[in-house]
């Protein structure tokens, strides 16, 4: 349908070209008279693309037919660089900006080249950052804003400041104007935007700036007649660039639009005979069709951009190499070290002060909770691993190339933004490594693995691991062993609450998916030993290495221990004061195996008998026996538990 409905137009267009050629001139009329009549300065956003050159095109056939002195303001062509964009496109755009500046001088046409700041280039939102890319159903197109909106922006704010100050002010509401080369039959997204923006005709307001004016040439004008209109009669862009060059940055003959794709079901709708431009970009799936063209045309350096961007692809949707964790610093800020204890943290709890300190604590205590405010999968940005491992497969792929891909300044704002997590990497340590990769884990919203999308052939383990840690103490303590280890092992967080027994603890939950690992056992010691042991190298007395543990994994690794080891007789003591919240207490009832049991854990068995008596008082039920504390003892009317100066429990009934 595409194809006729394109042969029919250049029918038209060599049967009756009088007609056709009519909505142009329509258009450079309109041009005319908006130029003469406005005495501030106009901006020409041009990409090389078809859109944009058929913008300037018009405009520079408008400024040839006006005299010498009708022409009184300055034509300024604007190029963005986002320095992400096929070396075959870059290379275009700056010999099309080269013959615009040296042709276009005599008719007032200035020409100016700009960049995305260091702070706002690609891969340092992605490699420094771990800001997640734009992709299928996958965030935000926020590159589009800082790569190419945000430099433009800049730039004609800067025109605008240089504009005059007319006295008396004209009647417009602007003092600068952009000219867009975008068009209503270009995407349905492309439509809906131009409809959205534009209040009176072609003309629109500027989004980011005040007193700028968006004019829409050739909002109305199809791809078809688009093209018919660049070849009519001429072999080269009035700048002096040969039409089939552009038509070569499109894949030649077969030319057509290809879509945005914005979520998964839409990925088999992308096509390759399009000029897309920047290779980084997701938005056309994994397969980037452009590059294929390239690659298909004989450019075999485009093999390794094709290649890194299918890793980028795949890691984006992999949930190993998430950060778990969000907002480290601001956690980082507000952790107080040994407060909101867990509690094992104080097992001297016969005193009623103190006892009443550990019911405070209980209610207080900090509880991990498991992903969003909904509780779903809600990943964060790339882990440092992943990032390293981005960075060092890119070294590879230029090298392969043979020509740039990132600049040496945006690979030292790279490190130094790993320096600013804590992650310290000296750049003689990178090397150009070529990573390769065993398939995406991936997890759906419920936590449960997405069998359909997930294409990882290896086994997948859960570790839950138990830390009495409050949550933001766990958090700054999973940060450090990420930067002590230099890489990362996916968890989520969440807690253990037994609200009879007033007894908390957090823990985490880590998804474990390698070649080596082959059962849950490995799986555990895989996350015990990053947990714990991994990561501190220090030589011995023999000169020799070995890994020392730190004070910090000593202390959760005994955290852990106690809470590992106690962990049935909390449920159980759970599960038997709930049992008795509707009947007296009487410990005759246990048998002497049951209080020899207990007692060989007498700090738990002090505090189940003062939590009873804590759950009986919130419910303001009627205790029959009474209790009394005095010192450290406990006393009932029917048996009394002692506590020995030895810390032995003795029993009398």
């Amino acid at each position: 349908m595409i194809k006729k409905q394109s042969d029919d137009n250049f029918m038209e267009w060599i049967l009756d070209p009088e007609s056709k050629l009519k909505q142009f001139q329509d258009i450079k009329t309109l041009m005319k008279n908006e130029y003469l009549n406005d005495p501030y300065d106009w901006v020409v956003a041009f990409s090389s693309g078809k859109d944009s050159t058929l913008v300037l095109k018009l405009v520079w056939e408008m400024l040839s037919e006006l005299t010498q002195d009708q022409r009184h303001k300055k034509i300024h062509v604007i190029s963005s660089d986002t320095t992400v964009e096929t070396n075959k496109l870059t290379s275009f755009l700056h010999k099309s900006l080269k013959m615009i500046a040296v042709n276009g001088a005599e008719l007032g046409i200035e020409v100016h080249l700009v960049k995305p700041r260091l702070i706002q280039r690609y891969f340092r939102h992605v490699i420094g950052l771990g800001v997640i890319p734009p992709a299928p159903g996958k965030g935000f197109q926020w590159c589009t804003d800082r790569l190419k909106i945000a430099p433009l922006n800049s730039k004609m704010t800067e025109i605008l400041k240089q504009q005059p100050v007319i006295i008396p002010e004209p009647e417009y509401n602007h003092r600068l104007t952009l000219l867009l080369g975008v068009r209503l039959d270009e995407s349905i997204k492309r439509a809906a935007s131009i409809k959205r923006h534009t209040s009176n005709d072609f003309f629109g307001e500027h989004d980011y700036i005040p007193n700028a004016r968006v004019f829409h040439a050739v909002r109305d004008i199809s791809t078809d007649d688009t093209w018919n209109f660049l070849r009519y009669k001429s072999k080269e862009l009035p700048w002096g660039m040969p039409i089939e060059k552009l038509e070569a940055m499109y894949g030649g003959s077969n030319i057509k639009e290809c879509p945005v794709i914005r979520s998964k079901k839409e990925l088999n709708k992308s096509c390759g005979n399009t000029r897309t431009g920047c290779w980084v970009c997701l938005l056309g799936g994994r397969k980037d069709k452009m590059l294929q063209e390239l690659i298909d045309g004989g450019d075999e350096s485009v093999t390794y951009l094709a290649d890194w961007k299918e890793f980028l692809f795949d890691v984006t949707f992999d949930c190993r190499y998430k950060d778990p964790i969000k907002g480290i610093k601001e956690i980082e800020k507000r952790v107080q070290k040994h407060s909101n204890k867990g509690f094992l943290d104080n097992p001297a709890l016969w005193h009623e002060d103190e006892f009443n300190r550990y019911i405070d604590d209980y209610k207080a205590y900090e509880r991990a909770t498991k992903g969003n405010e909904k509780g779903e999968y809600d990943p964060g940005k790339f882990s440092f691993e992943m990032r390293r491992m981005l960075l060092e497969k890119l070294f590879y792929a230029q090298e392969m190339a043979g020509y740039k891909l990132i600049s040496d300044k945006e690979v030292l704002l790279i490190i130094q933004e790993w320096s600013n997590e804590g992650y310290n990497v000296a750049l003689e340590e990178l090397k150009p490594i070529n990573h390769h990769y065993d398939g995406a884990v991936v997890l759906k919203r419920d936590w449960t693995i997405n069998e359909k999308e997930t294409t990882n052939k290896n086994a997948i383990f859960f570790v839950e691991v138990p830390l009495n840690m409050p949550a933001s103490e766990l958090a700054v303590y999973h940060k450090e062993r990420q930067r002590l280890t230099g890489k990362s092992i996916f968890c989520f967080y969440s807690h253990a609450d037994y609200s009879h027994a007033k007894m908390v603890y957090n823990k985490a939950t880590f998804l474990v998916c390698k070649k080596d690992i082959l059962t849950l056992e490995e799986a555990t010691s895989y996350v015990y030993e990053w947990l714990y042991l991994e990561g501190h190298i220090t030589i011995g007395m023999d000169g020799k290495s070995f890994t020392k543990m730190t004070k910090e994994a000593k202390n959760a690794a005994l955290k852990h221990l106690m809470i590992d080891t106690l962990g049935g007789a909390i449920k159980s003591l759970d599960e038997r004061i709930g049992s008795l919240k509707n009947q007296s207490v009487n410990l005759k009832t246990l048998s002497d195996e049951e209080i020899a049991k207990l007692s060989r854990r007498w700090s738990l068995l002090q505090k189940w008998i003062r939590i009873e008596k804590e759950n009986h008082i919130e419910q303001n039920e009627k205790i029959n026996n009474k209790l009394t504390v005095n010192n450290k003892k406990v006393e009932y009317d029917y048996n009394s538990v002692y506590l020995t100066k030895d810390g032995q429990l003795v029993f009398t009934f």
